[in-house]
């Protein structure tokens, strides 16, 4: 029995569009300008005020002078390193809402400066937690990969009342966000191959350089998802690019789940539950894997600096105690992202926007989202979503396909056995 549990688990099986909207677009054939344009109008029907929304989270997250720096200094400088398709989508988006000329915070109109702002938030401004934890092979039952994820972020009602799921559907699958109407980036998402990718912060306290070649990682995660299927050629792709900040970027598929600890610079480095890490951040489970805001490689810099990371991560690893015997399932993944332990340094916690469960699989995703009020209600509801994508059936893990070949390998063998005593068989008739 996991100690320390003071909320209720929920579960929702069946249909939450009631209660997060989805929003569904078909990419074939479209360019990334009318993909915005569809989707800005969507958007706008369904919160015909989304921009003054916006506009009043900007102004409880930012100062006025500081948000004028950080267009000045980031956010153009940053924008255009980012892939033109992805430029088109934001503009198209725009252009079909009420846009304004003037950069005023909490004026109630929305300027394309803020617009931009919002997106590129993980890159220029952090403010962020979250926290994350995988099991598979045989600490899951079935040996089926369960990723958990918080996302803590400093949000207002205005924020929080625009939390949506964006799916771009194509020939090859798709993509999820999870995250925001009108959010193009990729905070936390997942592909047709089962693919998963989450941000979560992780601060080395050094001073923010002007990103005159840096990329944003947040549309780095949107292209990876586009791209690849596996956490190995995610992690390659992702660690190509130099970013304004560090962070951690949890990662699963359908094999195992790894966390990328990426300092602003290359190389980054990919952790597994067999890593070497740190003396004070001990690990030492099989098949299971946690993440806070700090990196924990003993060959990483050292930033665990903050007390709530040092007593998650404690909690993370006093929870991990599945075994062969005792697997976890999904219900199980979710008592731990939803663990109160340790007062004020909670795994599930004020700042929690989002939590969720995800089962690369099958695609199933179980997602609570916090009420706009920002006050968590018990029992906590995951609300259960089975086909956001199409199932890629094409895309097996390394397990099953080494599992094919022995059966293949072997059935040969037998056939060949088979044949070779009976021609002996016939051999000694004659």
């Amino acid at each position: 029995m996991l100690r320390g549990l003071i909320l209720l688990v929920w579960l929702l099986v069946g249909s939450a569009q009631a209660n997060v909207p989805v929003f569904e677009i078909d990419t074939t054939d479209k360019t990334a300008l009318q993909v915005g344009q569809e989707l800005g109008r969507t958007f706008k029907k369904t919160f015909p005020d989304i921009e003054q929304r916006i506009d009043s989270y900007l102004k409880t997250f930012v100062t006025q002078d500081t948000f004028n720096q950080w267009i000045r200094e980031r956010v153009t400088v940053l924008k255009p390193n980012i892939d033109q398709e992805y430029r088109d989508e934001v503009e198209g988006i725009a252009s079909t809402w009420k846009i304004s000329s003037r950069d005023q915070l909490g004026d109630g109109e929305l300027s394309l400066n803020e617009y931009w702002l919002l997106q590129l938030i993980p890159d220029v401004g952090r403010r962020t937690n979250c926290s994350g934890f995988g099991v598979w092979g045989k600490a899951a039952v079935g040996g089926a990969t369960l990723v958990g994820r918080n996302m803590d972020w400093r949000t207002s009602d205005a924020l929080r009342s625009l939390q949506a799921i964006t799916v771009y559907r194509n020939k090859k699958g798709g993509i999820v966000n999870i995250g925001f109407a009108g959010y193009v980036a990729i905070i936390s998402g997942f592909n047709q191959d089962g693919l998963f990718l989450a941000h979560l912060d992780s601060p080395l306290r050094q001073p923010y350089t002007i990103p005159a070649n840096d990329s944003s990682i947040v549309f780095d995660l949107r292209k990876t998802l586009s791209t690849q299927g596996t956490i190995r050629a995610a992690a390659k792709e992702l660690s190509r690019y130099p970013h304004a900040f560090s962070h951690n970027i949890l990662l699963a598929d359908r094999d195992s789940v790894q966390v990328l600890e990426q300092p602003p610079m290359p190389p980054a480095q990919l952790r597994t539950d067999q890593s070497d890490y740190r003396m004070d951040y001990y690990w030492g489970k099989t098949n299971q894997i946690a993440v806070v805001n700090c990196f924990v490689l003993a060959s990483s810099a050292a930033n665990c600096l903050e007390s709530h990371d040092a007593l998650r991560w404690n909690r993370f690893r006093t929870m991990a105690n599945f075994t062969p015997q005792q697997p976890a399932d999904v219900s199980k993944v979710m008592t731990i992202m939803l663990d109160q332990a340790n007062p004020f340094q909670e795994i599930f916690n004020l700042l929690t926007v989002q939590s969720m469960v995800f089962v690369p699989e099958t695609l199933k995703l179980y997602l609570y989202t916090v009420p706009i009020s920002g006050q968590h209600i018990q029992p906590v509801r995951y609300q259960e979503f089975s086909h956001l994508l199409p199932f890629n059936s094409s895309t097996t893990s390394h397990w099953f396909n080494a599992l094919n070949v022995l059966i293949v390998g072997a059935l040969l063998l037998l056939i060949g056995a088979v044949g070779y005593g009976e021609l002996m068989r016939k051999k000694r008739t004659v």
